[in-house]
């Protein structure tokens, strides 16, 4: 949904390439590659609207939030276009999001066991109020591969700020 994640701190602003006929990505929500590298090349150059829990290091190249809505061909579809994206500076910079589960962080000491977690941004495809996609970061540690760290929160909002881990922003490693 719209405005679902917002950057927070140093970021960068980087151009990322979306295909015609992709899903419509819209301010505040997350894209990926899920290219992957042979010899050093890349099997595809495009992003997309994150459509699974990500990134998960490895498999999804971290492309940073919506920092812009993107254009639209037709409704839901978007045109061939560099979509402005917030990439925050690894292990600096921050996301910021709902906790998928509010009940476990509306209190300090939640809050507090949950710091230095490794996590992803939750994706359900419909839970916005909009109806569309809903992203919200997971309060539940994930595997190793979790490209996200808990660093801090609000309890009276139940929000979680994360910082992205520097080999997110990668295809695989072979």
């Amino acid at each position: 949904m719209k405005a679902d994640l917002k950057v927070i701190g140093p970021a960068a602003i980087w151009p990322r390439y979306l295909v015609a006929g992709g899903t419509k990505v819209r301010v505040g929500e997350p894209v990926h590659s899920v290219a992957t590298l042979s010899s050093g090349v890349a099997s595809a150059n495009t992003y997309v609207l994150a459509a699974a829990d990500t990134p998960v290091v490895g498999t999804h190249k971290f492309g940073g939030i919506a920092n812009e809505n993107a254009e639209l061909v037709a409704a839901g579809t978007v045109k061939e276009q560099f979509l402005n994206c917030a990439n925050p500076v690894p292990c600096i910079g921050r996301i910021r999001g709902k906790a998928e589960t509010a009940a476990n962080v509306d209190t300090l000491t939640e809050l507090a066991l949950l710091i230095q977690d490794v996590v992803l941004i939750d994706y359900a495809a419909t839970g916005g109020t909009d109806g569309g996609p809903l992203y919200t970061i997971k309060d539940a540690a994930s595997a190793d591969t979790s490209g996200l760290e808990i660093v801090g929160g609000n309890p009276a909002l139940q929000t979680l700020d994360v910082t992205v881990v520097a080999n997110a922003y990668r295809h695989d490693f072979a």
